[in-house]
C-alpha cells in the first residue's frame, strides 16, 4: 500500500487511517477523511471555512461552517496536534485553516546526517551491521524528528549541492585476536569536510544499544557545539546573533518549543568539563534567558514573578562577570549586551556602548543592527529603530530564525507607537511563515477597541483563570513592554492585552506592579 509520512504519523494514501510511531492506528471517520484530503493536498495554502464546506460538500460530506471549527479540532485531537504549538493545522487569524505539516518526502529529504563510509571489515559482518543499525536509531531518536539519518555503506562526498547531507559520520570497525568489535567514528561538517569530533568505542555482543546511545549522545552533542558555539574572535556581517544560534542547535535536539532544555543539557555537560569558561558562562545565561522567553509555552504556564526575579539575578550576575573576558569577541559582547538591557536594570548605556563597539570594531552587521536596534525602540527612536530592523532583514536568512525574530522586534516597535496599519502588514508577514505565532501573541497584538476576539483567542481567554492571567500579564509585560522608556509606549503594547483581561475578569487583574509602571488606568490608549 502507497503511504506518506507527515511527522510521526503514516498515513495511507487515501486517509483512511494513519499509523503512529509505536504501530497503533488512528481510524478516520470520513468527514475527517474528506477534511485531511482538502487540507494536506494543498499544503500551505489558506482554506477558508467556506471553501472547505463547498469542497467537503462535493465529497458527499453534510457540513455547514459552523461543523468546520468542530472537525478541525477533532481531527487535530485524533493527530495529536495542538492549536497553540501546531504541527499539522495551523489557524490563520479570522481566516481559515493551513496544512503545515511536510511530507517524509519534502521534510527529510536529504538526509541531515549520513552514517558513512564504513571502513574496516567488508563486508560489514552480522554484528557491524547490528552495530550500525543500533547507532542510526539511536541518533534519530535524539533528533527533533525532522532530521533524516541514514546509513550508506559506500556513501562519498559529491560536493555542495541540494541533496548533500550537513554532517557525515566516518565509521571504522577492527576485530582484534579476542574476536572483539573496536569502531572508530569522526563526524565531519560534510560540506567542507571540517573534522567536528572522534570518538571510539567497542560493542559488546550484549550491549548493542548502550553502547550506541552513548556515541549516539556524544555526535549529537558535537553537532550541537558546531551549531551553537562562536567558532573564533571573527564575525561576519551574516553571523546572527548567539542566542539566535543557540535556539537553531536546540531545535535539532528538541520536539517541543522550549528549545532551552536541550541546551540545557549540553551546557551542563560542557560546563563540567571546562569550569568557568567566559564563553560558556555567557551561553548559560543566554539559554535562561530562553527559559525566560519560552516557559509560557510549557504545560506549567508562566513562572511567578518570585522566580522569574531570580532567575534575572542570575542573568545579571553571569552578565556583569564575563564583561573584562569577552571584549575581544563580537558575538560574546553582543550577547552580553543584550542580557543586561533585557533585565532592565539600570544597565542601558552599558549596552549602548557594547553594541556601538561591536559594529565598530568588527564586521557583526546584521547581530549588532538587531540589538542597536532594540535599544533606539526602547528610547522611543522608532524610525531609527525599525531602519535597523529592515537592515537586518536584508541580511537574515529568509525565514529563518532570525527573521522571524527580527520581525517580532519590528512588530513590537509599531505597537509601542501605535502604527496599527503598519503592524498590521507586518503581522500578516509573521503569521505568513509561523502561523502558529499568532495564537502565541494573538492576545498582545489585538486591538483593544475590538468588543471581541476571534473565536479562538476568545476561547484561549476563557480557559484561563485568574493566577494564570495574571501571570501572563507579568510575563508579557517584561517579554514586550519593560524596554521602553516613555509611559505612553508602555501602555500602547499593553492595552490590547489589558483590554481584554479586563473585560474577562475586571481591572484588578492588572497586578500593581504592572499598573505602577503604566501610569494610567489598564486598556487607556496613549
Amino acid at each position: 500500500m502507497l503511504t506518506v509520512r507527515y511527522h510521526d504519523l503514516t498515513f495511507d494514501r487515501e486517509m483512511l487511517s494513519a499509523t503512529r510511531a509505536d504501530g497503533s492506528q488512528v481510524r478516520f471517520t470520513r468527514q475527517e477523511r474528506a477534511l485531511l484530503l482538502q487540507l494536506a493536498d494543498r499544503p500551505g495554502r489558506l482554506h477558508s471555512r467556506e471553501h472547505l464546506v463547498e469542497r467537503l460538500a462535493r465529497d458527499g460530506a453534510d457540513v455547514g461552517a459552523r461543523n468546520i471549527d468542530f472537525l478541525i479540532n477533532r481531527l487535530r485531537k485524533r493527530l495529536g496536534d495542538s492549536a497553540r504549538n501546531p504541527r499539522f493545522i495551523a489557524t490563520q487569524y479570522g481566516e481559515g485553516y493551513i496544512w503545515i505539516a511536510g511530507s517524509a518526502e519534502q521534510a527529510r529529504a536529504p538526509a541531515f546526517l549520513i552514517i558513512g563510509p564504513v571502513f574496516g571489515v567488508r563486508p560489514p559482518g552480522a554484528r557491524e551491521q547490528s552495530a550500525l543499525q543500533a547507532l542510526t536509531k539511536s541518533v534519530e531518536a535524539l533528533l527533533s524528528g525532522e532530521q533524516a539519518v541514514a546509513c550508506q555503506l559506500d556513501w562519498r562526498p559529491s560536493g555542495i549541492g541540494s541533496d548533500s547531507p550537513a554532517y557525515s559520520l566516518d565509521a571504522s570497525f577492527h576485530i582484534d585476536e579476542n574476536n572483539e568489535l573496536h569502531a572508530a567514528f569522526v563526524l565531519r561538517h560534510a560540506p567542507a569536510r571540517r573534522v567536528i569530533g572522534a570518538f571510539r568505542t567497542k560493542f559488546t555482543e550484549d550491549d548493542f544499544s548502550r553502547i550506541a546511545t552513548d556515541i549516539a549522545t556524544r555526535v549529537t552533542g558535537a553537532i550541537w557545539a558546531n551549531v551553537a558555539l562562536p567558532s573564533g574572535a571573527i564575525a561576519t556581517s551574516l553571523d546572527v546573533p548567539l542566542e539566535i544560534r543557540m535556539h537553531d542547535a536546540a531545535r535539532m535536539l528538541s520536539r517541543t518549543p522550549a528549545s532551552w532544555r536541550a541546551s540545557e543539557r549540553q551546557l551542563f555537560e560542557a560546563r563540567a568539563a571546562k569550569p568557568h569558561d567566559p564563553m560558556l558562562d555567557v551561553m548559560w545565561g543566554l539559554n535562561q534567558y530562553a527559559r525566560l522567553l519560552q516557559h509560557a509555552m510549557e504545560p506549567a504556564g508562566p513562572m511567578s514573578e518570585a522566580d522569574w526575579a531570580a532567575i534575572e539575578d542570575e542573568i545579571e550576575t553571569i552578565a556583569l562577570s564575563s564583561l573584562p573576558h569577552v571584549g575581544d569577541n563580537p558575538l560574546l559582547s553582543l550577547a552580553v549586551a543584550k542580557l543586561i538591557f533585557f533585565i532592565d536594570r539600570g544597565h542601558t548605556e552599558l549596552a549602548a556602548r557594547l553594541a556601538e563597539e561591536a559594529f565598530a570594531q568588527s564586521t557583526a552587521f546584521a547581530a549588532a543592527f538587531a540589538l542597536q536596534g532594540q535599544i533606539r525602540m526602547g528610547q522611543g527612536e522608532f524610525i531609527a529603530a525599525l531602519d535597523l530592523y529592515d537592515k537586518a532583514i536584508e541580511m537574515a536568512g529568509r525565514n529563518s530564525e532570525f527573521h522571524l525574530y527580527l520581525l517580532v522586534l519590528k512588530i513590537t516597535a509599531l505597537l509601542a507607537s501605535n502604527e496599527r496599519e503598519a503592524l498590521d502588514r507586518a503581522c500578516v508577514e509573521l503569521f505568513a511563515i509561523k502561523p502558529e505565532l499568532r495564537m502565541q501573541f494573538g492576545l498582545v497584538l489585538a486591538s483593544p477597541r475590538a468588543s471581541c476576539l476571534p473565536h479562538d483567542l476568545e476561547a484561549m481567554l476563557a480557559m484561563l483563570d485568574a493566577p494564570r492571567a495574571q501571570r501572563l500579564i507579568h510575563y508579557f509585560f517584561n517579554l514586550t513592554a519593560r524596554p521602553f522608556r516613555a509611559v505612553k509606549h508602555r501602555r500602547n503594547v499593553m492595552q490590547g492585552l489589558l483590554t481584554h483581561m479586563t473585560r474577562r475578569f475586571g481591572e484588578e487583574i492588572v497586578p500593581q506592579s504592572i499598573s505602577d509602571r503604566l501610569g494610567s488606568r489598564p486598556g487607556k490608549t496613549a
